[in-house]
């Protein structure tokens, strides 16, 4: 996973093309978001690429994922 700060988060959200749109996602510290690699491979979010490729990435561990209710 892709992972940004909140400023980053809300730098990036948003659509990116047609159809298409960035909505990183909060994990349960409130304060990390994350997005899926794959993002860096869709055409839709080329704009974006460069960016998104230069942030740290790492596995995400099940309990650093929001709980469900």
């Amino acid at each position: 996973m892709i992972v940004l700060t909140a400023e980053q988060a809300e730098e990036v959200r948003g659509p990116t093309a047609t159809g298409a749109a960035l909505e990183p996602v909060a994990l349960a510290d409130g304060v990390t978001f994350v997005l899926p690699e794959a993002v860096l491979d869709d055409p839709a979010h080329a704009d974006r690429r460069d960016y998104l490729a230069s942030l740290p990435r790492r596995d995400i561990a099940q309990n650093e994922w929001p709980q469900s209710e």
